[in-house]
């Protein structure tokens, strides 16, 4: 396990935390979506301590937890990042949620910092791929579909293309393994997040 100079919140912890700046179902179910993409992460990277996979949920539940009241590049994470510092949380887990934003331009020097970036603009459009298929599940997303869609600049528009083959490449590892991978780790919680 990583050492520390601060706490680490307990899953709990940061789901209250979620819940107290985000009220939107939407966001809440992206946090969800994302912390599972990590968990699996972990997993793929050799973490098998299972506090150490906690910690990468974590990171992915609260990566936009301050997003919904700070949406701007110029406040989002900024404002976040200093709350979580207020409350005396791990310098590693801010400045890992901080990592997901190149704006924030913290390098990306961990697994788990990798894997943040890696995973938040592509769980954002696997779901925006579910919304248009004849079932509306993930269970029934090919791969094929999110490559062909990602080339489609006017679907979700405001999903990143870089930040997702980025992503891919700082892992590394080819696209459409990456797609595959977390098309698979979202199936488990896919009624909880509503795909």
């Amino acid at each position: 396990m990583a050492e520390t100079d601060g706490r680490w919140p307990s899953r709990q912890e940061a789901e209250d935390l979620l819940f107290e700046f985000t009220q939107g179902d939407a966001l809440r179910r992206h946090g969800r979506a994302v912390e599972e993409a990590m968990r699996a992460y972990a997993g793929w990277f050799g973490v098998t301590d299972p506090a150490e996979v906690e910690r990468w949920g974590v990171v992915g539940l609260l990566h936009d937890f301050d997003y919904e009241q700070n949406p701007t590049e110029d406040r989002h994470l900024h404002v976040g990042g200093g709350i979580l510092r207020e409350r005396g949380y791990d310098e590693e887990m801010v400045s890992t949620i901080e990592s997901h934003a190149n704006y924030m331009n913290v390098p990306r020097d961990t697994p788990m910092k990798k894997a943040i970036y890696a995973c938040d603009e592509l769980v954002g459009f696997i779901g925006a791929c579910v919304k248009v298929r004849p079932s509306k599940r993930v269970a029934d997303l090919p791969v094929s579909s999110v490559v062909k869609r990602l080339k489609d600049k006017a679907f979700a528009r405001s999903v990143n293309r870089e930040d997702i083959s980025g992503g891919a490449a700082s892992l590394p590892r080819p696209l459409e393994d990456h797609i595959a991978f977390t098309i698979e780790a979202l199936k488990g919680i896919a009624g909880e997040i509503g795909l």
